[in-house]
């Protein structure tokens, strides 16, 4: 019998004898990647499984649930692996996989059982304009959407999936209608991020299903194919991000616990590589951020975020490296502290508690030539006491190259003590507009209906953007995408929302896609409630109103670098089958009246990963 600990473990929190307080103690116990490839630890991790159940088994439970806790004890007991596995392991029952010795717990969980709801399960009217993107049955979260900047009309949407393969939807008009597919097809694991540079390359990152590899793919066709993928990194890695810039891809992931980056030039469509050396980044241990080119010579300038510790709720700490010379010879230069945070790599707050958020530090680099050329914009989440669920979306801004940057501003504009979180900051290059978009769960009351879809508060969740014109001083009031609210837990889906939701601004708006299952509008295949569909509703970016102000910190310098490796080109894959989707419209709901801050409930803090 082979099962990993990590499902074991997630079989476990979902079965309907476990307490709400054993099940997050469980949970916590999640959070680690185990080592597969060795017995005891195996043993050691069934021996610890099993006095949990027993010392549940011994206190008030009946002797029915006890028999069959017993059986289970022993089951867990006797757990051993089939083969010793390095790095990861794929559940084929569910498309599972767990990472032992990465730095995010199982990379890409089961899905848990759906939950009950206290609402209707029948669509709802829309209470804004939304359109379907991804219309198919099973998950998708984690989602990227990019424009064309050669060609506007022309999108592309790409997510998880619950196969070894990534969804792929693209539009060839402004996203009227899709057409729908996989890439990566049978050797993709997730994390994938996607950049467009100015000549119309589409570049793709992801981690294969041996989660061993950091792969790049290349569309120079609109989405509608991709390359054979060039490989760039390989061993113990997790969540790549990619960028572009005057001439340059960048790649950066974290590997065994650092992160580390890799650049290459490109001079035309299609025409890219090879990639340089494989470059460490200055005591950069850390995960869960972002990379971001600048203006500049050799492609541009670069600066890596990340944060750290990754383990546990927080208090944690915000980092950048920057890259001065791009893909010259010099090579990332000293940690730069950017901001503390009170959002630990693996936060549980009701929205997400499955799942757990990280602070998801993201940046872009204005290279416009405009008014703010050369301004860094910083996003993070922070919660305004550790542990008491009100988190909420920051922005910092550096004029220096990252040697310094400003106090926080917040983002979010709402007057309850609710969630904020997964925020993801774009540029619009035409304009030098940057817009940031955010799961927010300012409207869920607990009432069913007008404030959420059960009796739970703050732990439903609806899609906001907004906008800065002026550098990031003030930010445009807050404005709803989303249909309806949406629920994780309903979703079942073993991440949650997602990690991270990625988006593009291009020629005045905000490209803002995320995952959705109100159904507001009908079309989610799996009904009301249940799995996750992408969603898409563009801001215009125009106007804007105050917000807060800023201050100043620490210092960089460099570090030598390399030359050389792959190159790629290549055009298989892609499926299709175009169709459009509705696009109601409805009144907005009125904000709740604000509620007192909520007493911070204690948490068992997780140890830090390794």
């Amino acid at each position: 019998m082979s099962i990993t600990v990590c499902a074991a473990r997630a079989l476990l929190i979902d079965s309907w004898f476990v307490t709400p307080a054993w099940r997050k103690e469980l949970r916590i116990q999640n959070k680690t990647r185990h080592s597969f490839g060795n017995p005891s630890t195996i043993a050691s991790l069934a021996s610890s499984l099993q006095s949990t159940l027993t010392r549940h088994i011994n206190k008030n439970t009946a002797m029915n649930t006890r028999l069959h806790l017993t059986v289970l004890a022993a089951v867990f007991a006797f757990v051993t692996p089939a083969t010793s596995i390095l790095h990861a392991q794929v559940l084929t029952e569910t498309n599972a996989i767990d990472v032992p010795d990465g730095t995010r717990k199982c990379i890409k969980p089961k899905e848990r059982a759906p939950k009950p709801t206290d609402l209707l399960l029948t669509p709802l009217a829309c209470l804004e304009p939304v359109v379907n993107v991804s219309a198919t049955t099973g998950n998708q979260a984690e989602s990227f959407v990019n424009v064309n900047p050669t060609n506007p009309n022309n999108l592309v949407a790409t997510s998880n999936t619950n196969s070894n393969s990534i969804f792929r939807a693209y539009s060839t008009d402004a996203g009227t209608t899709w057409t729908r597919g996989t890439i990566a097809t049978g050797v993709a694991c997730c994390d994938g991020q996607a950049a467009w540079d100015s000549f119309g390359n589409l570049f793709f990152v992801y981690i294969n299903n041996s989660v061993n590899q950091i792969n790049v793919i290349l569309s120079t066709d609109g989405g509608a194919t991709f390359s054979a993928p060039v490989t760039a990194g390989t061993g113990s890695i997790d969540q790549p991000s990619i960028a572009v810039g005057n001439g340059s891809v960048w790649v950066d992931w974290n590997q065994s616990g650092s992160m580390v980056a890799r650049g290459a030039p490109v001079t035309g469509l299609g025409t890219w590589g090879p990639f340089n050396a494989q470059q460490a980044i200055p005591s950069a241990t850390g995960s869960f951020g972002g990379i971001a080119v600048g203006p500049g010579p050799n492609g541009g300038k670069v600066i890596v975020t990340y944060q750290s510790p990754t383990g546990g709720q927080g208090p944690a700490t915000i980092f950048a490296n920057v890259d001065a010379d791009g893909l010259g010879a010099g090579g990332f230069g000293a940690r730069i502290t950017v901001s503390p945070t009170n959002v630990g790599g693996f936060d549980f707050i009701p929205a997400q508690n499955g799942r757990s958020i990280d602070a998801e530090a993201g940046l872009v680099w204005d290279a416009t030539g405009g008014s703010f050329n050369n301004r860094i914009y910083l996003v993070y989440t922070d919660e305004t006491v550790n542990e008491n669920n009100d988190t909420d979306i920051e922005m910092r801004t550096s004029t220096d190259d990252g040697a310094t940057w400003t106090a926080p501003v917040r983002v979010n504009d709402d007057a309850t003590t609710n969630s904020q979180f997964l925020p993801y900051v774009a540029l619009d290059p035409t304009t030098g507009t940057v817009a940031v978009g955010f799961h927010d769960c300012r409207n869920d009351n607990g009432v069913p209906g007008p404030g959420g879809t059960n009796m739970i508060p703050n732990d439903d969740a609806e899609y906001f953007g907004t906008f800065t014109t002026d550098g990031g001083a003030t930010w445009a009031p807050n404005r709803r995408l989303s249909g309806g609210f949406s629920n994780a837990a309903a979703a079942a889906n073993g991440i949650d929302f997602g990690d991270y939701v990625g988006l593009s601004a291009f020629m005045g708006k905000l490209y803002a896609m995320w995952a959705d299952n109100a159904n507001c509008d009908g079309t989610n295949p799996n009904g009301t409630l249940h799995q996750f569909d992408l969603y898409a509703n563009p801001l215009t970016l125009t106007g804007g109103t105050p917000t807060p102000t800023p201050t100043a910190s620490p210092t960089p310098t460099a570090t030598a670098t390399a030359t050389a490796t792959p190159t790629a080109t290549a055009t298989p894959t892609a499926t299709a089958t175009p169709t459009a989707t509705a696009t109601p419209t409805a009144t907005p709901r009125p904000t709740p009246t604000p509620r007192g801050v909520p007493t911070p409930r204690p948490r068992p803090t997780p140890p830090p990963r390794p």
